[in-house]
């Protein structure tokens, strides 16, 4: 889902939302929803522009929060590196 936003936004910020409750196309999840907001510039996520979701909840009434099958991959790299 993150390299088709990608090649559809080359510019701006957007939202990063969890999986628990997907928008529908087109559509911004609930504040409730997106852990987060990162800035775009050609295509590419700019490093350092994470911005984090003061309304995000890790358990709504839609259940525990869910990362995409590619975060949650780039999550476990992440921490497995830092045992490393």
């Amino acid at each position: 889902m993150i390299v088709s936003m990608l090649q559809q936004q080359l510019e701006g910020w957007t939202h990063v939302a969890d999986y628990r409750n997907p928008a529908p196309y087109g559509r911004i999840p609930l504040p409730e929803d997106i852990f987060g907001s990162v800035q775009i510039v050609d295509g590419v996520i700019e490093p350092g522009t994470y911005q984090r979701m003061p309304t995000h909840r890790i358990v709504s009434s839609l259940g525990l929060f869910q990362l995409s099958d590619y975060l949650h991959e780039k999550l476990v790299d992440h921490l497995q590196n830092l045992q490393s």
